[in-house]
């Protein structure tokens, strides 16, 4: 993400549930006044290109609360559209919404948004339908204590400056384990990994750059704890790193992650920690057109 955010990417397949990606950029359309692509990628080589009476709908709604908006149409596969909008475009964030209670499940595992994470080299905004979108004054950074668990940290460092927003640095640390013994001899308990010293480094990196910020070490579960704090805080915004090649594969299925971007009362930010090259973006562009004026209205 670059110091100003100058051009987001929104996906859209005309559905009420992928709207609520429009609500969730609010706040970084009013502090940057960026310039919103609205991406309808069609499928079906044989449909009419021309924007679906929904899309169209869509695209006066975000002109008329004052985003900078166009629509762009393509023609293939989402996912691999998607990218070359976005390498296209240059665009500096790319914001999608899950689908429904099972989140992930039904938009992300194998398909689009984890092809787009996967190969995307800007982060990405996930949210769903009823995600507290209004404010990102308060921001909750989820870290495990690495190096690419810190690689969001940059990003999360901007946005609270630019919105004079408070960061909470979480980190959730395992409960005691009490091991059986072994015969007559008594196991000594594994204590639990204190996850303050690390984090009050996090928050005086912070606070050496202006940022009101609070160290907040939990312990057990880790989804379940972090899904507390963000009630509890009434955070506005979720920021965490992805780690590897394999992007929300390894990461979010069956574990942290997915439970976020599924149950977070709130938008989740994700970047991927390992930038690789990708390919398939350096194909022959495909068929796009940008459609403005009357066709957008």
């Amino acid at each position: 993400m670059h110091e100003a955010i100058e051009k987001i990417l929104v996906p859209t397949d005309g559905s009420e549930e992928s709207e609520s990606a429009f609500a969730a950029i609010l706040p970084l359309v009013k502090a940057y006044a960026p310039e919103v692509t609205v991406l309808y990628v069609l499928e079906d080589p044989d449909a009419s290109y021309s924007p679906p009476s929904q899309i169209a709908k869509v695209c006066r709604g975000v002109r008329s609360a004052g985003m900078n908006a166009h629509l762009e149409l393509r023609e293939g596969k989402p996912a691999e559209e998607i990218l070359r909008a976005a390498k296209a475009k240059n665009v500096d964030l790319i914001a999608m919404s899950t689908h429904g209670r099972s989140g992930v499940r039904r938009l992300v595992a194998g398909s689009v948004a984890e092809s787009v994470l996967r190969r995307a080299v800007v982060p990405l905004l996930v949210t769903r339908q009823g995600s507290n979108s209004q404010s990102w004054k308060k921001i909750v950074v989820a870290l495990d204590g690495s190096g690419r668990g810190d690689s969001i940290l940059p990003d999360a460092f901007r946005l609270a400056k630019k919105l004079g927003s408070t960061i909470d640095f979480v980190r959730v640390a395992l409960p005691i384990v009490n091991p059986t013994g072994v015969g007559e001899i008594p196991m000594i308990p594994f204590p639990p990994d204190d996850p303050m010293p690390y984090l009050k480094t996090v928050v005086a990196r912070a606070k050496s750059e202006g940022i009101d910020a609070n160290a907040v070490g939990l312990e057990g579960r880790a989804s379940f704890e972090i899904l507390r704090h963000l009630e509890e805080s009434g955070a506005g915004l979720l920021c965490m790193a992805t780690h590897g090649r394999t992007g929300l594969t390894r990461v979010l299925m069956g574990s942290i992650a997915e439970e976020m971007v599924r149950k977070a009362p709130c938008p989740v930010l994700l970047r991927r920690s390992v930038i690789w090259a990708d390919e398939s973006g350096k194909g022959a562009p495909s068929k796009g057109v940008e459609v403005c004026g009357a066709g957008a209205e």
